[in-house]
């Protein structure tokens, strides 16, 4: 149960969105920072990472900020895009180290990891992530991360209760 009530009035930016989440609900006390919010959300839904990347990135984030709403959101997304059951399992266990990745997947949740634990990339892995990425998708991938961080914080601090209907945003994200 929310830690606080919802809005009465949601912001008018949800009816961007194919159903009104919880997340955006909640965040619609602050009727400024919910369009923008949801516009940078859309955003990173369409950028031009591969969606079976980016929903690994973001279940990483949810399963490493403790984000229920995140994993339960997105494992029906991710599920669309391919990601096995086994490797999201692996995720969210947070033992996605064990092999069950290739070398880009692989990259990809150690940058995850680095920026939630370092706020940074090691030369490493940014080398590692060049060798697989455009730059733009780099400067995705760090968004994409830092976006759904940011929402963790949101998500965790006020107890929103979970909507899961993640498949309804299947078609703003595929490519």
């Amino acid at each position: 149960m929310a830690r606080i009530p919802y809005p009465e009035r949601s912001a008018e930016a949800l009816d961007k969105l194919p159903t009104p989440l919880n997340a955006f609900r909640m965040l619609s006390h602050a009727p400024e920072l919910t369009g923008p919010a949801i516009d940078l959300g859309l955003a990173v839904l369409g950028s031009s990472l591969p969606v079976r990347l980016r929903e690994l990135v973001i279940v990483a984030v949810a399963a490493r900020t403790d984000c229920a709403y995140g994993v339960v959101q997105h494992r029906p997304i991710a599920l669309r895009a391919g990601v096995t059951a086994e490797q999201l399992d692996a995720i969210v266990e947070l033992r996605a180290e064990e092999g069950e990745f290739d070398a880009a997947e692989s990259t990809v949740l150690t940058a995850t990891e680095e920026l939630l634990a370092r706020r940074t990339l090691t030369d490493d892995t940014l080398g590692s992530l060049r060798k697989h990425f455009t730059d733009r998708q780099v400067v995705e991938l760090i968004t994409t991360v830092g976006y759904y961080t940011m929402l963790a914080g949101l998500l965790n601090g006020l107890g929103v209760d979970i909507d899961p209907v993640g498949e309804q945003y299947w078609e703003l994200g595929r490519h």
